[in-house]
């Protein structure tokens, strides 16, 4: 399947108008910003599907549901992210996708492969992992750098995985980044290593919520 980050990596944090399937605002988002993107044909699909699911899961109106992304994901066995306990799985890398939805400011999940979803609650905290909330914080900043690593690599930006991000503190301006000859400012800052994957290999960027920086620098090699 293509792979994307859409809505995220479109500009993004999304949010569905209305669940984004009604009148004008089909097919469109709307981010927390005010800016407006649309989604592909697939990534509304999918995004339909996982309200259709989230709003029977909750016994709650479609249009209670705001969408904040959408992002494609590899997932590692058949379990789709949500292994329950006592259970098999293939051992087979499953595509998929993974939404990120809000009602009256509260987050869940939809995890969907092969057109077929479900509300995954909430698994146990792992070291570097990000949650839904977290999620839509570093989504637009994904997007950038997800733009930006297409258009030094000259492919489309489909064929780039948005494969995570993790919180980090530097000490400088430099975003621990810092480039020969350079000077940076000393100062605790907050932000994100955003991980991106394209074929076997992969890349970081480094962001704190303003400027994004591919860490280390872009490389053909």
């Amino acid at each position: 399947m293509t792979h994307k980050w859409t809505a995220i990596a479109a500009g993004v944090a999304l949010a569905l108008t209305a669940c984004g399937v009604r009148g004008d605002d089909a097919g469109k988002t709307v981010t927390p910003d005010g800016d407006v993107t649309t989604l592909n044909a697939e990534d509304e699909s999918v995004a339909k599907l996982a309200v259709e699911v989230l709003a029977e899961h909750l016994n709650v109106p479609q249009a209670t549901i705001t969408v904040d992304t959408v992002r494609a994901v590899d997932w590692p066995d058949s379990s789709i992210g949500c292994p329950q306990p006592d259970q098999a799985y293939l051992q087979v890398i499953t595509p998929g996708h993974k939404i990120t939805l809000r009602v009256d400011g509260r987050f869940h999940t939809v995890h969907e492969s092969g057109g077929k979803a479900f509300v995954c609650k909430r698994q146990k905290a792992t070291v570097g992992a990000t949650t839904p909330e977290l999620e839509v914080v570093w989504a637009r900043q994904a997007g950038v750098a997800r733009r930006e690593l297409a258009r030094q690599l000259g492919i489309e930006e489909s064929l780039i995985i948005i494969a995570g991000a993790s919180g980090r503190t530097w000490s400088d301006t430099s975003l621990g980044c810092a480039q020969p000859g350079q000077e940076y400012d000393e100062r605790r800052i907050d932000g994100y290593v955003i991980r991106l994957r394209h074929g076997s290999r992969n890349y970081t960027y480094h962001t704190d919520l303003d400027r994004v920086i591919a860490c280390p620098a872009f490389s053909e090699d």
